[in-house]
């Protein structure tokens, strides 16, 4: 690949050095001018309504988190420079869906005053809501560094209708063959077991072995897709707070490490975690996208993660609180 790129890079100087001053100028011309006329079209976007800790409402707010453009998915400039990021979709008006899933009109989206830390990403909406919309509290609390809270809800430009892909029950643990390539997949780091006395001083030290994994089923799907979290226990006594854990997803009998992936193993040893939220199906007039939206959360981290139908990670978009 480099020797074609270098081939490539000749012929074009040498295609240069034959052309004449004026030929020359427009090519300049033209190099200089090609990144402003490349600009990404943004078809759709996801943001998220959300409680605080108390279980209160961040009012009027939404944090634009996922951008849509013509090409491929990507985290919102908010969290890569909150001083100055221009989604022209934010121009687009807004809808908020609740739990019932009635779409709520919002209007147009504007920056933030208050645009750091835990606030990164978070817009105000044109139109203040008269009335609180309806968190689903039956759903399983998420777990943030700042506290317990709902589940957010979501926002999307107007436009945008969201289907949300319902879970199949699996069962208590995994096939053998699912077993073997999920272990497989685990032992492509080193791992090892430890043991401590009562002061948490190391007595004794071994390669990790397949009978110490311990595979949980988490999340299913009709078409073959499951998720499922893979890790040793931590039962050494040498205060060790990272597990090892590692979630992974299985899609028609190919295994995909999301921790490694998504970047969250690079916080070691502090525990970072996945948790999927929702799998979504997003249609437009001009697309139909299969996404899933996982919570990112860790010591001093929260944050949300998206992965297309094929289950690579697109974008990642997390937040410090100091």
């Amino acid at each position: 690949m480099r020797a074609c790129l270098r081939c490539l890079l000749h012929m074009l100087l040498d295609f240069y050095m034959l052309c004449n001053m004026k030929f020359k100028f427009f090519i300049c011309l033209f190099v200089l001018l090609l990144p402003f006329g490349v600009v990404a079209k943004e078809l759709t976007a996801i943001g998220f309504v959300e409680a605080d800790a108390d279980q209160v409402l961040i009012k009027d707010k939404i944090r634009l988190t996922f951008i849509r453009t013509d090409s491929c998915w990507i985290s919102s400039c908010f969290f890569e420079n909150f001083y100055s990021c221009p989604h022209l979709i934010m121009k687009n008006s807004w809808q908020i869906i609740d739990a019932d899933g009635k779409y709520i009109d919002v209007g147009t989206l504007k920056p933030s005053k208050a645009t750091s830390g835990s606030k990164v990403g978070f817009t105000s909406i044109a139109k203040p809501l008269n009335a609180k919309p309806k968190f689903d509290s039956t759903l399983q609390s998420r777990y943030t560094w700042a506290g317990t809270t709902y589940p957010p809800l979501l926002a999307v430009p107007k436009g945008t209708h969201v289907e949300i892909i319902q879970p199949v029950t699996m069962k208590g643990s995994a096939e053998q063959k699912i077993k073997d390539k999920l272990v497989k997949q685990y032992f492509r780091k080193k791992r090892t077991v430890c043991k401590c006395d009562s002061n948490e001083t190391l007595i004794s030290e071994r390669d990790a072995k397949s009978s110490d994994v311990v595979i949980k089923p988490l999340v299913g799907y009709k078409d073959n897709v499951s998720f499922y979290e893979v890790l040793i226990p931590d039962t050494s006594g040498c205060g060790i707070l990272d597990d090892g854990m590692e979630l992974m997803a299985v899609k028609n009998g190919k295994v995909v490490n999301l921790t490694e992936s998504s970047g969250m193993a690079d916080d070691r040893p502090t525990t970072t975690a996945m948790t999927l939220f929702n799998r979504y199906v997003f249609s437009t007039k001009e697309l139909q996208d299969t996404v899933y939206v996982f919570f990112a959360g860790g010591y001093n981290l929260d944050g949300y993660i998206l992965l297309d139908s094929e289950l690579n990670v697109r974008a990642v978009s997390t937040w410090n609180y100091h």
